[in-house]
């Protein structure tokens, strides 16, 4: 924003500054310390059962679900039992896509979507999973690593810019945009996370609402916004 203001705005008297805010993210925890009181029986021991990785977005293209798929189709090819958990609505320009989540062999066995489900049942989904894999092509923020740090789960994310300012040294980071790029970085992050030496997200700073609404405020008062 900053270098197309610089480029494009005509010079003027006016102040005009450009700031940004960090979000909150302490949503509610689940109802039960397991965090499992949300989950059916039935999806609980499916994800009980082996290692479980959870998507949280609307399902849309610049998430790369397409790609995420993709490449658990290679591991299970593979014979690498894992589960793939997508949270989120259906978006736009996916619709082959919704066509093979819902038609897909593995759905209800190792592929699970969850298109409308509320904070208590997220939280026990966060609770549950053994990481969380953020491929966005593009972000603003990036909410779900920092919901997802809360409980300690391992985030596996694109190597974008933001991804690197919210998260720091406290993610296991992918390159490229082919299914086979990440079923790899996948083989090697089970490979890190079975000795333990995977990046670990406990530590992550973060912020509450408040503290957002804080930061919001200040920024609003400085000269020129």
């Amino acid at each position: 924003m900053t270098e197309w203001v610089a480029e494009h705005r005509s010079p003027s008297k006016r102040p005009f500054n450009i700031s940004s805010f960090h979000l909150g993210a302490d949503i509610t925890k689940p109802t039960s310390a397991e965090g499992t009181s949300a989950i059916p029986r039935n999806v609980l021991s499916s994800l009980q059962a082996r290692p479980s990785f959870l998507m949280v977005g609307t399902v849309e293209p610049r998430k790369g679900h397409a790609q995420v798929l993709d490449a658990f189709e290679l591991l299970w090819a593979s014979q690498q039992d894992a589960n793939l958990l997508i949270v989120g609505k259906q978006g736009w320009m996916v619709e082959s896509l919704v066509e093979r989540l819902r038609d897909h062999p593995e759905s209800g066995k190792r592929l699970f979507w969850f298109e409308g489900i509320d904070d208590d049942y997220l939280c026990s989904l966060y609770a549950q999973s053994d990481a969380l894999i953020a491929a966005s092509l593009g972000e603003g923020f990036g909410l779900p690593l920092i919901e997802a740090a809360q409980y300690g789960l391992p985030l596996i994310v694109r190597d974008i810019p933001v991804f690197r300012e919210v998260a720091g040294e406290h993610a296991f980071y992918f390159q490229g945009e082919q299914p086979q790029a990440l079923s790899e970085s996948l083989t090697v992050w089970l490979g890190l996370h079975s000795n333990a030496q995977h990046p670990k997200s406990e530590s992550m700073p973060w912020l509450t609402w408040e503290q957002s609404a804080q930061q919001l405020f200040l920024a609003s008062q400085a000269p020129g916004n």
